[in-house]
């Protein structure tokens, strides 16, 4: 009972929006009819039964039918969550209780001798089944577009309002990029002069922050894979200066197609999310990353030994924030994995372009 209120409470809004559309449907079909014979329409419609339960019949069929093709069948499998052959399966079962449900009225008025209404043959019948069947898988084919249209309209919104505010965001704490790479080349230079690993880590951090700033971002608000590693790299020498190269990390790289292009930034929040929460101390258990791509593919993974302390990224807005990114730039050419597995934290990434 209480998994029936939830169902009925989280889906209100679907039913209700399914029941208009049944209700226009039968209204349709009603006015087409009784512009031709009306007061055969009204017997049709009425029925033994009454035209108010023959409403309240077909819109609780529609809705049930529409709701399971809708949300149970095509959505899902639109989405990868469904295969196809279990969304064809679902599909013939629930035509299966339809054509059921359908006969058995038929053969209800048959038995009851409906003189008017059993001018219909079983042929007829058999066609005028075909054609709604066709129908409904149409109609809810077309709302599931509607829908999917709908949801990544609002995802762009979104993402685009997320993107505003961060970016409003940095502007109000951003220090003018000249006067900071002004300052960080004055004090390489005063630096280098006496401890040259220090002046270098300058240099290093001098050079991930013009990548953060996007300096060279392309057109198409990407980079070229090798910049982005480029920078990966001294997003962990950084950290390796700052521990005295006393963290625990293994690199493994494998680049077989050097001309991919993919949205800034993300590897490297990611191998910063490691370095910030992930214990790399562990000699039994190093940071392992692991980069491959190959003819338009490209696989990332990672994987670190939880630390302790708050989980700022892994809270899920950080992840949340990557997982929308590749979604609308990638869609389903896009699978990003997020796994705890006892004390390690792992992620996978794997995009096809």
């Amino acid at each position: 009972m209480i998994a029936l209120i939830r169902f009925f409470k989280y889906n209100s809004r679907r039913l209700l929006l399914l029941t208009v559309f049944s209700l226009f449907i039968y209204g349709s079909f009603f006015m087409l009819s009784y512009l031709v014979t009306p007061e055969q329409t009204i017997r049709n419609f009425a029925g033994d039964d009454g035209l108010a339960f023959n409403i309240i019949s077909f819109i609780a069929e529609s809705v049930i039918t529409h709701y399971l093709l809708i949300f149970v069948v095509i959505l899902p499998a639109m989405h990868g969550q469904r295969s196809r052959r279990s969304a064809f399966l679902i599909t013939i079962a629930v035509f299966l209780m339809k054509f059921a449900v359908n006969y058995g009225s038929y053969l209800y008025e048959k038995d009851n001798n409906d003189v008017v209404r059993n001018k219909l043959s079983e042929n007829s019948l058999g066609w005028i089944l075909i054609i709604s069947y066709l129908f409904t898988l149409v109609s809810s084919l077309s709302v599931a577009l509607l829908v999917e249209w709908v949801n990544k309209s609002k995802e762009r919104i979104l993402l685009q309002k997320q993107r505003t505010e961060a970016e409003l965001t940095a502007l109000k704490h951003q220090i003018n990029p000249h006067f900071l790479f002004n300052s960080l080349s004055f004090i390489y230079g005063k630096v280098i002069k006496t401890d040259r690993e220090t002046a270098d880590s300058v240099l290093i951090l001098a050079n991930i922050m013009r990548y953060a700033l996007a300096t060279g971002e392309g057109i198409d608000g990407k980079v070229n894979i090798m910049d982005e590693l480029e920078h990966m790299k001294n997003v962990v020498e950084i950290n390796q200066r700052r521990h005295d190269h006393n963290l625990n990390i293994k690199y493994e790289e494998q680049i077989d197609d050097q001309s991919i292009n993919i949205l800034p930034l993300i590897l490297i929040t990611l191998v910063e999310n490691a370095f910030k929460h992930g214990d790399l101390h562990d000699t039994d258990h190093p940071l392992l990353i692991r980069i491959s791509t190959s003819v338009n593919q490209l696989s990332f993974a990672i994987e670190n030994k939880k630390g302790k302390g708050i989980k700022e990224l892994s809270n899920g807005v950080g992840l949340q924030n990557i997982r929308q990114q590749l979604k609308l730039t990638y869609g389903d050419r896009c699978t990003f994995v997020t796994e705890n597995i006892d004390e390690a934290f792992r992620v996978t990434l794997h995009i096809t372009f």
